[in-house]
């Protein structure tokens, strides 16, 4: 129609021509606009349709593009997706050049990739005049193995595979909710690479991924899929106890694998990799990017050790000089392992394929700091400080510090040693991240001193001794008379002012024993919604109260608004903090269910939120040389309340013990801590089920206070009865810290009716 395409407006913009009736460039088609990438073969179009357009339109989009040499790539904004696919039929009839254009619902996914999804193998189709369409992609540009992941695949009753931009998403189908959210956040952030096809195993949330769900998936996976395959963990997946990923799917699959040791995100050419935490978050930049893992030979031999196929090294490092080995110093390399950073001499010392073959923790970059040579073992402690302080903040605040020697002792064991008849599988066990020793503030980037530690006083032996396991009890019980919640108060450790004597007949110390998950303080996988209604319900005038101080708080500081129940469970912990906790942690310690059990998992859940402590914490006790006997023989303390610390030195808690704690994850609760009398601004929360390693039991001597030395273990930390190299190191800055506080004096003052929650030992009933 003569002077039809007088309503089309033709802009360039980036990589596309725009096409559009309205006066402005709509905010979707720009931004598809500038994301596009340039297209080789075709002619990029974008028709920005926003509805009540003239009747008359296609005809003025057919006189805008006339004489054109090259096909078109037609992209339709702000209408129906079916448009694009009658638009593409009809112009290229219409003009006599190929129109790709795209059936189904387009996605601009991360790095400007076009993703089509639809339920019926959505994708790029090719129309030209007189021949019927043809597929020709699912994204676009089509990496090489496009072919090989287009559509939605159920593999079993509670799994599936479904196809993401940047590859496939192996995850359970049963709560869609969850799963949902979580295709969004894979689909905005994973690349598409051209040469790897990333395999997303597993959703945070849901339940572990099966074994055979991955095996049928790779049976029906094209070949081109299987050659460019990367597996990456994103949420669990039904491992072996202390396998690795990559290995347990060699020998799965009979074939060499490769994984990913993180999530990939950014530029398809040259992305950065995330480990993923528990709760699916980010956690720290990987510098082992890609792991290539051999099946066994046979069931019962040794696993090969992975092949390290790429990996990204800071800038600091330095000149490379060997695979992953950088001159950090003329004495010292920093060689890039699995599990971070590895400071060390100039020859590798014998061990070194022990400390190479340590995976990663999702948690934490490992600094591991070689100690082959005593002679040199303070040197690298001091440049392992400098190091860590040069790195940037986000891996800085993850970095733990740990000599070599811990990690060749905890941190593999073969079969045999491990007492595996089959010998299926070498078991990786991740010891406690005990860096940062004398390290007070986390956030500071700073790195403790290593110095000698000062002459300790004699101490008493500690010796093993084996924890009782509770029979199993009733299951939980959600109500309670509301006049008698939960008991008084705990009382001190033994009742105050009882002297330490000698006295065979003093009763012993109750440890206390493990309970079943019903009586655990714990949040459950399920989810705490029942908790969550009982707490409201039974603390409703003091939760309303709260709420209106709390929701400002909040407002405040962003990282404590974490999910929809953010404030309820700053609510719960603020409770606990005062007089509303009286008698909480001596519910707990009777190992029965009960509403206390309700009301701890919400404060854990709130405590998660908040910062954590790592260094010196402090309590005190009143014990008996009786039970300073049965303390030292004890090989750990297990506490299954909260165990309430204070981060500096007090002047005024009672007893005949200064209790000094280790703390790796102790909560700081300033944010939260009541106005008045309750108010604990320098107090720390240990969670419940906290395990604390004994390192010395001093008798008081002359009038003085005794002393009872813990250290935090990890969840998973093996040997709790072995003596490790760390256990000296963090005596050393206990000791040093005693020293520096016993120089200027008790910093803090605890309010008197808060008093009594720092005044046991843990792990005691």
């Amino acid at each position: 129609m003569p002077g039809s395409s007088a309503l089309i407006t033709k802009h360039t913009v980036g990589n596309a021509l725009v096409l559009h009736a309205r006066e402005r460039i709509s905010a979707e088609a720009r931004s598809v606009a500038l994301a596009v990438h340039k297209d080789p073969e075709n002619d990029i179009v974008i028709l920005d349709l926003q509805n009540e357009l003239p009747f008359d339109i296609w005809d003025a989009v057919a006189g805008a593009l006339r004489r054109r040499r090259r096909g078109i790539r037609l992209i339709v904004c702000g209408a129906h997706p079916e448009t694009g696919a009658l638009a593409g039929q009809w112009l290229s009839e219409r003009l006599g050049c190929p129109v790709v254009t795209p059936f189904g619902r387009m996605i601009t996914a991360a790095a400007g990739t076009l993703f089509v999804h639809a339920e019926d193998r959505g994708g790029w189709v090719r129309y030209r005049r007189g021949r019927a369409p043809v597929w020709q992609s699912k994204r676009y540009p089509a990496p090489a193995w496009d072919g090989a992941a287009i559509g939605y695949l159920p593999v079993s009753s509670t799994g599936a595979v479904e196809p993401l931009p940047g590859g496939v998403w192996i995850r359970d189908n049963r709560d869609e909710i969850v799963t949902a959210e979580h295709w969004q956040r894979l689909t905005a952030t994973v690349p598409c690479q051209p040469s790897a096809m990333a395999v997303v195993l597993g959703c945070p949330g849901t339940d572990p991924l099966s074994l055979n769900d991955i095996a049928r998936f790779w049976r029906g996976l094209a070949p081109e899929g299987r050659e460019h395959a990367r597996f990456v963990q994103y949420g669990p997946v039904a491992l072996p106890a202390g396998a690795s990923l990559g290995q347990v799917l060699a020998d799965l699959l009979t074939t060499p694998v490769v994984v990913f040791t993180g999530v990939p995100v950014g530029k398809p050419d040259s992305p950065e990799m995330f480990t993923v935490v528990a709760d699916g978050s980010q956690g720290w930049q990987v510098f082992v990017q890609e792991l290539a893992y051999r099946p066994r030979e046979s069931p019962a031999s040794a696993a090969p050790t992975p092949r390290i196929l790429s990996h990204s090294a800071p800038k600091m490092l330095g000149e490379q000089i060997g695979p992953r080995t950088y001159q950090y110093a003329p004495d010292a390399v920093v060689e890039v392992v699995q599990a971070g950073l590895w400071l060390r001499a100039l020859e590798a010392p014998g061990h070194a394929d022990r400390v190479r073959a340590l995976t990663v923790n999702p948690e934490s970059v490992e600094l591991i700091i070689d100690d082959a040579d005593p002679a040199m073992a303070d040197r690298y402690r001091e440049m392992a400080g400098d190091l860590a302080a040069r790195l940037d903040r986000a891996t800085r605040e993850r970095t733990m510090m740990r000599l070599s020697s811990v990690a060749v002792h905890l941190g593999q064991q073969t079969p045999e040693a491990a007492g595996d008849a089959e010998g299926a599988t070498y078991l990786y066990s991740r010891a406690a991240l005990l860096g940062d020793l004398g390290h007070q503030e986390p956030d500071t980037g700073t790195v403790p001193e290593m110095a000698p530690a000062p002459a300790r006083p004699e101490r008493t032996t500690v010796l093993p001794k084996p924890e009782v396991v509770a029979p199993p009890v009733e299951p939980t019980v959600w109500t309670m008379p509301r006049d008698a919640r939960f008991a008084p108060m705990a009382p001190a450790f033994l009742p105050a002012g009882e002297p330490a004597g000698d006295d065979a007949t003093a009763p012993a110390a109750h440890f206390q024993e493990t309970p079943v998950e019903e009586a655990r303080g714990l949040p459950p996988a399920r989810g705490l919604d029942k908790e969550r209604a009982w707490l409201r319900g039974e603390f409703s005038r003091e939760f309303d109260t709260a709420s209106s101080t709390l929701s400002h708080i909040l407002a405040e500081h962003p990282a404590l608004q974490s999910g929809a129940d953010a404030l309820a469970d700053a609510v719960a912990v603020h409770l606990y903090l005062s007089s509303s906790g009286d008698g909480l942690d001596k519910a707990l310690r009777s190992g029965e269910p009960g509403g206390q059990v309700a009301f701890a998992r919400c404060v854990v859940a709130g405590l998660t939120h908040l910062p954590s402590h790592r260094g010196v914490t402090y309590a005190s006790a009143e014990v008996t040389a009786a039970d300073l006997r049965e303390l030292a023989g004890r090989k750990v303390l297990t506490d299954w309340s909260f165990t309430n610390a204070l981060s500096e030195r007090p002047a005024n808690l009672p007893g005949n013990i200064e209790v000094l704690l280790w703390s790796t994850s102790a909560r700081r609760t300033h944010l939260l801590e009541p106005e008045g009398e309750y108010g604990v601004p320098t107090r720390v929360l240990f969670l419940p089920g906290t395990t604390f390693k004994v390192l010395e039991v001093l008798d008081p001597v002359g009038g003085g206070r005794g002393r009872l030395l813990l250290r935090e273990l990890a969840a998973d930390e093996p040997g709790y009865g072995e003596k490790v190299p760390f256990d000296d190191l963090t005596l050393s800055a206990l000791y040093r810290h005693v020293a520096r506080s016993s120089a200027s004096g008790p910093s803090v003052r605890v309010p008197q009716p808060a008093v009594g929650r720092f005044v046991r030992v843990p792990g005691v009933t």
